[in-house]
């Protein structure tokens, strides 16, 4: 079931960008050798180079000793606002990251608190066949440059190549009514940073909603991050920056905190600060429909439904009194009662199946809000 989900997720992404434009990376598919390409190592320890790989030219990374570096990098990459782009990358072979920075040149706090190793970058998982890895980014108001990076994941020694890395505009992210933008809000087992693009719960539910709404025009954006809590995302104007001022529309959010929240305040006024964010999103977008979500559940723990039970409930409470939706998350992962959920024993961070379970959970959330919009 989660294989299928991976592949259709990659068809949809696919069957919506077809029609991509230029490739915003000079030299992306590397027919020209390393041209464009920066921070290339070639010595005793890591070598970076172009080689014909199945048939085709490929950047290939190989770490000969432990812990040497092993990369390239292309800067300068130039942004349009309102553009929506299609990021990705197909490769194959040892473990590997990719890296995808966007930044403002009027706005310099921009990039500090985008986030983007959490939101635009993500871990390539070892693969003996070519796999590709996929993003829609939403350049929005304010990022008008950014730099891309791919590179040996871990410290072993190992290689990895890529056959094409690539940056397309797709079209204009500007409003449109017939678009409904679903914009999730949350710490890390909203954005799973952990997990590959295609892995993650907004790409999941892009393909759910295309099976079962097909004639919907919906994109997911995810802005979760790890470590965050409510008041971090408020205090350090992460919410003006990231998505007031640079997102001019979002028609449903769904948000889903409480897990660094518990270390920072009591249950009482963290239920007090969704409530604030809430208020916030609905002034900024008027009309916006709000779904918020539960916490994980950890098979064998209960400590930790101890722990953080208080703020679970907090979601269910405030959902009540204002009546909105409530995909609970927690609840769900308890009906499955399995340690398969978890990305370990213990951890609350969700595994691939788990994150697939809560968009599951989500969609039935978003199911009544989607049906209104045909």
């Amino acid at each position: 079931m989660y294989r299928v989900l991976y592949c259709l997720s990659v068809i949809v992404v696919s069957m919506r960008f077809a029609a991509a434009g230029e490739n915003v990376i000079k030299n992306g598919d590397f027919a020209d050798g390393v041209n464009g390409w920066s921070d290339l190592a070639n010595d005793n320890d890591r070598t970076a180079v172009v080689a014909d790989v199945d048939g085709k030219k490929a950047l290939v990374l190989t770490r000969k000793t432990p812990k040497a570096a092993a990369g390239a990098t292309q800067y300068n990459l130039k942004l349009k606002h309102e553009t929506l782009y299609h990021l990705s990358v197909e490769y194959k072979g040892d473990a590997a990251a990719m890296t995808f920075k966007p930044a403002a040149s009027t706005d310099p706090k921009f990039a500090e608190v985008s986030k983007s190793w959490a939101t635009s970058c993500c871990p390539l998982p070892a693969s003996k066949e070519w796999r590709t890895e996929t993003l829609v980014f939403d350049a929005g108001e304010l990022p008008d440059n950014a730099f891309v990076a791919v590179r040996l994941d871990g410290e072993a020694p190992g290689s990895c190549a890529f056959r094409t890395i690539a940056l397309t505009s797709v079209g204009s992210s500007a409003p449109d009514k017939s678009e409904t933008v679903i914009l999730h809000i949350g710490d890390s087992i909203t954005i799973t940073s952990y997990l590959p693009f295609t892995e993650r719960v907004n790409a999941l539910l892009d393909a759910r909603i295309v099976k079962e709404f097909p004639a919907l025009k919906v994109r997911n954006l995810n802005v979760g991050a790890d470590g965050e809590y409510i008041k971090d995302l408020l205090d350090s104007k992460r919410y003006d920056k990231v998505i007031h001022e640079n997102l001019k529309k979002v028609d449903i959010a769904v948000i889903r905190y409480g897990g660094n929240d518990s270390r920072f305040y009591p249950a009482d006024e963290f239920k007090k600060l969704i409530g604030t964010l809430c208020d916030n999103l609905q002034r900024d977008y008027p009309g916006i429909q709000i779904v918020l979500g539960t916490g994980t559940f950890v098979s064998g723990h209960p400590e930790l439904q101890k722990q953080y039970g208080a703020y679970w409930q907090a979601h269910r409470d405030v959902a009540a009194e204002r009546k909105i939706p409530l995909a609970d998350v927690e609840k769900r992962l308890e009906t499955e009662n399995s340690d398969k959920t978890a990305k370990s024993p213990g951890d609350m961070h969700p595994s691939a199946y788990g994150v697939q379970l809560i968009a599951e959970t989500e969609f039935e959330a978003l199911k009544p809000l989607l049906a209104g919009r045909k």
